[in-house]
């Protein structure tokens, strides 16, 4: 599957997430490309601002990832599996840091 037809299967998906999909204008950002797992990984977030004018934030969305071969669409499922998906490409990721967790250095002091 192409990953064009990978990005229309996730944003339909994730249309039955959430009933503000076009009102808070999502957008799908690639996380990881098929490779041994043969899976395209997204992520989606809001685009629309409020009414003061800042960013529209979305919280606690899990990548959705649609399965190369079957065409079949779900979330993450917890924080091994997106460990995992991390490392399956060569593709930027984002960090899904807690925020309430004091910041680490990368050597981990």
């Amino acid at each position: 599957m192409e990953e064009s037809e990978a990005r229309r299967r996730a944003e339909e998906f994730g249309r039955t997430l959430t009933d503000r999909w076009d009102e808070w204008a999502f957008k799908l950002g690639l996380v990881a490309t098929p490779t041994s797992r043969g899976v395209y990984g997204f992520t989606w977030y809001p685009t629309a601002k409020d009414e003061q004018g800042r960013q529209i934030r979305g919280g606690g969305n899990w990548p959705i990832i649609v399965d190369q071969d079957t065409g079949a669409c779900r979330l993450v499922h917890g924080t091994k599996e997106m460990a995992a998906l991390r490392g399956m490409s060569g593709v930027g990721v984002i960090r899904f840091d807690d925020a309430s967790t004091r910041r680490r250095r990368r050597n981990g002091r």
